[in-house]
């Protein structure tokens, strides 16, 4: 088997779209879900509240030590931001237009900057929690409606990221003019609208109205409360009476079998 380069050893190391979760040992990865939207606050708000150049420098700087605390790779940072790249060039550019070269250059570059760590903590969070852990800590604070509601919000972000990427290589293939150089052109910004913005819409209409009606299907929302399967309910329920149907979910609040929903 032929060797490959370190390059290409560090790229399969890494996830294959963006805000995909990784399965790491990280000291990110070990914080419980209410920490970890807590260090996200405190990172959006300090990157919203900066004014200066030094200040910007120490929450960027602090918002990659988180990112890269939790054993992320310089290719998943760039797989992360790539998104961000454009509207960078776009703010960067309006500011420079209104108020020239000299003086939109720096508050152009600090908006751009301020907008890429905002969602930077947002990003960590997706990249180093599970399903199940997020939603443990949400059902804590806010109803199970809610939860799902916000649940499904961050569940879907690697997911139209991954079909972000497939609309714009079909619609390369086609023929049109999206890509980084392209758009330095602001005459092929209708084709970045026409061919991935609209086709990404209509899709995620789509898979919100198949995520609908598959958890109606399900009966969610037909009970005020829902029921899980907890395996470790269903074990020292199996240790205590033997045998348990697990075809039938258990109540967290009461430790019980409950019939399931219809």
């Amino acid at each position: 088997m032929p060797d490959t380069t370190w390059i290409e050893r560090r790229w399969a190391a890494t996830s294959d779209y963006a805000c995909q979760f990784r399965a790491v040992n990280s000291p990110v990865h070990r914080l419980g879900a209410g920490w970890k939207l807590l260090m996200g606050a405190f990172l959006c708000a300090a990157a919203i509240q900066v004014r200066e150049p030094w200040s910007l420098a120490i929450v960027m700087a602090m918002s990659l030590g988180y990112y890269f605390a939790a054993r992320l790779t310089l290719f998943d940072l760039w797989r992360d931001v790539r998104f961000f790249l454009i509207q960078m060039v776009i703010i960067l550019g309006l500011y420079c237009i209104k108020y020239g070269v000299s003086g939109g250059l720096w508050p152009g570059t600090r908006t751009s900057l301020q907008i890429v760590l905002f969602f930077i903590p947002g990003i960590v969070f997706i990249r180093t929690t599970q399903s199940s852990q997020l939603m443990r800590g949400l059902r804590r604070i806010v109803p199970y409606r809610m939860a799902f509601l916000i649940f499904t919000c961050f569940r879907f972000v690697p997911v139209f990221a991954r079909e972000l990427r497939e609309i714009a290589l079909a619609q390369r293939l086609r023929g049109a003019r999206i890509t980084a150089r392209d758009l330095l052109s602001p005459g092929n910004w209708q084709d970045l609208f026409h061919c991935l913005m609209i086709p990404l819409i209509v899709r995620a209409i789509r898979t919100a109205d198949e995520a609908s009606l598959s958890a109606e299907a399900r009966g969610f929302g037909v009970r005020p409360e829902r029921s899980y399967f907890d395996h470790r309910l269903l074990a020292r329920s199996s240790s205590a009476d033997g045998a348990i149907d697990e075809a039938r979910p258990i109540n967290r609040k009461t430790g019980s079998a409950t019939p399931t929903q219809p």
